[in-house]
């Protein structure tokens, strides 16, 4: 389960990333749900939230992918979304 707080700063976060809009590019493919059951054992499934009680992962998106953990891609499905490759990352969202 991806359960996501976006925060504001960069040291604050567990994940640095950069959203792009090429799915070629992007190490995950990410799938934005409004239910925690959703993001059920997907970690390209990700449902935002506003309390860090809630969210065991932090991200903090960057403006350019200069020092970014890794790249991410919107796609409209669940089917869609997860790791493209291996990656260090991979099972650490869970």
């Amino acid at each position: 389960m991806t359960i996501v707080r976006q925060v504001e700063s960069r040291a604050g976060a567990q994940f640095n990333i950069h959203a792009v809009d090429s799915r070629g590019e992007a190490d995950l493919l990410v799938c934005k749900v409004d239910s925690r059951r959703d993001a059920v054992r997907n970690e390209g499934c990700w449902c935002f939230v506003d309390t860090m009680v809630d969210s065991p992962v932090t991200v903090h998106f960057l403006d350019n992918r200069a020092g970014a953990d890794f790249l991410i891609c919107y796609v409209d499905t669940r089917g869609e979304a997860g790791w493209r490759t291996e990656h260090p990352y991979a099972g650490k969202l869970l």
